[in-house]
């Protein structure tokens, strides 16, 4: 088995343990004795941890190697799974969840790192579109799997297979390489996050991307709920299948120069995807334009962590994808807390309206700026080259 195929295998591997706390977690919590605040609470954690040690995951990944960080983080996310079964205290649930998070933000980080290591120059958005569909797998198949099993099994059951997945991941990481930095600049280079100019309006991208997913991923239970078109779960299987299948089918454009036609096209069906959810309510509709918002991803999340990959000169990669990561982890943060007032004060409609229009200044951007980042692109690599010979 190649590297490349270990390094997609590892990561299957630990997203399917992470997708397996996601049916359990919140209803363990509640027989726990919590509140539901308190609920809020520890869930909420995950997401703050993960903005705050993205950065640190990138830098790590650069400087310790990206091997050592994922060892480091199977480690810290089974010891945050294993670490809920040992307290009822809301303050140390609200850590495990932390370890948990800080473990899957750092394997994701430097295995995705990796993968773009292996991958040759011309091929690496093609190579990050298939390398994603690792995370698809394992969000279409296992909440579903894991949900139909609680009958059967305990909470406690699946949160130890959870762990112990998590370790089989690590297993497979011991045959990994473990690049690491090593010119003497970069070797010097502590920067925790890194944003260049050039990289600025990729980065931007990520966030109104980021934006429109938030929105869609936690507020589609309760919109399928409210306007009586169920199941959810149905809509996140086919969500699953989309993606994965749009991966396979743009991939080989990824590294074509069709960056601007590639931006349009994702904003447009993320835009169109949005607009269905807002403005219609049947079950066929919500069918496809889930189809459409996962399309809309399959097309944008490796295109732009492709661009911020090129941008960056190699020895600073872990930080490339970390900064990636960074925009679209704030938008989706940004999704969920800003434009959740528009649900409170204005309803669903107007919450995935504004999502839609926020997708649609993205479009509208990429049709007037896209084909310009890819020239900034190659001019930045050009400069990076001249100054390490120099």
């Amino acid at each position: 088995m190649s590297e490349s195929a270990r390094v997609f295998s590892a990561t299957l591997l630990f997203f399917v343990a992470f997708y397996m706390l996601l049916a359990p977690l919140p209803p363990y919590l509640v027989a726990l004795g919590l509140a539901d605040w308190q609920v809020g609470l520890v869930l909420g954690s995950f997401g703050i941890a993960a903005l705050v040690g993205r950065p640190l995951a990138g830098l790590a990944a650069d400087r310790l190697g990206r091997r050592t960080v994922i060892l480091v983080g199977v480690a810290i996310f089974a010891a945050g799974v294993v670490g809920v079964l040992l307290t009822g205290a809301v303050l140390w649930l609200m850590l495990a969840r932390i370890l948990q998070a800080l473990g899957y933000v750092a394997v994701s980080t430097a295995a995705t790192a990796r993968i773009t290591d292996l991958a040759p120059p011309a091929r690496q958005g093609a190579t990050l579109a298939r390398f994603g569909i690792a995370a698809n797998v394992a969000m279409t198949m296992t909440p579903a799997t894991v949900d139909a099993a609680l009958g059967a099994v305990t909470p406690e059951q699946i949160f130890l297979a959870a762990a112990l997945t998590a370790l089989l991941c690590g297993m497979l990481a011991l045959t990994f390489g473990n690049r690491i930095a090593t010119t003497a600049a970069h070797a010097r280079d502590r920067r925790l996050w890194v944003l260049p100019t050039p990289i600025r309006q990729p980065w931007l991208a990520a966030v109104l991307m980021g934006v429109g997913f938030g929105v869609w991923l936690q507020f589609l239970p309760l919109l399928a709920l409210r306007r009586g078109v169920e199941p959810a779960g149905m809509l996140y299987a086919v969500y699953g299948i989309a993606i994965i299948l749009t991966r396979l089918a743009t991939g080989p454009w990824q590294d074509r120069g069709h960056d601007r036609t590639l931006l349009v096209l994702g904003f447009a069906s993320f835009s169109l995807g949005l607009g269905c959810f807002a403005f219609t309510a049947s079950l066929p509709t919500y069918l496809l334009a889930t189809a459409l918002v996962a399309a809309g991803g399959g097309i944008l999340h490796p295109l732009l962590m492709a661009l911020h990959v090129r941008i960056m000169p190699p020895a600073l990669r872990g930080r490339a994808v970390s900064t990636f990561y960074l925009g679209f982890d704030l938008g989706n943060g940004m999704g969920v807390w800003v434009l959740g007032f528009a649900l409170q004060w204005w309803g669903l409609t107007a919450l995935f309206g504004l999502a839609m229009v926020t997708s649609l200044f993205g479009l509208l951007w990429a049709a007037w700026r896209g084909g310009r980042w890819h020239a900034t692109a190659d001019s930045m690599r050009i400069d990076q080259a001249e100054g390490e010979a120099q």
